[in-house]
């Protein structure tokens, strides 16, 4: 028998990442280290690298948020395993620059996809939020590594909640 722990699969099937659907996603740096605040530079690359593949793909990012240590996205496309490959591949690299020899991703990333009930706007909402209940800033429109691909206004609408 083997005496290895057993790693669960915490994927769907493959064939529901590729049906269009919004999923939100977390994606974790290793052990929890600050990757984003540490290197403010990282940070930014990281939202260009995002919205650069959005461009590439025709994705839709309906809301998303660096964190010291993870991103959230609330993201469509029709390939998710794809987007969130190439999202973490393009970053390691640069990562590796700034601090070589420290792994950047824990493996694989969390997902929920959503139902037809659920509401974008709610899961937007409370990406947003993260950088508050984290005790960042105390409005989210003080963080600036957060938004929406698809609300250019969302600032001012989650003002007006």
């Amino acid at each position: 028998m083997n005496d290895l722990p057993y790693r669960k699969n915490i994927r769907l099937e493959h064939s529901v990442y590729s049906l269009g659907y919004v999923f939100f996603i977390t994606i974790d740096t290793y052990g929890r280290y600050p990757w984003f605040s540490k290197y403010p530079e990282l940070t930014a690359k990281t939202a260009q690298i995002m919205h650069q593949i959005r461009t590439e793909r025709g994705s839709i990012i309906y809301a998303w948020c660096v964190m010291p240590t993870h991103i959230h996205l609330l993201l469509q496309d029709n390939d998710i395993i794809g987007f969130i490959r190439l999202l973490k591949g393009r970053i390691v690299p640069i990562a590796r620059s700034l601090e070589s020899g420290r792994r950047l991703w824990q493996r694989s990333f969390y997902d929920h996809a959503l139902w037809q009930e659920e509401s974008l706007e709610d899961i937007s909402l409370y990406i947003w939020q993260n950088p508050v209940r984290s005790g960042l800033v105390d409005r989210p429109s003080k963080y600036p590594w957060l938004g929406s691909e698809v609300w250019f206004d969302w600032r001012e609408w989650y003002e007006r909640g």
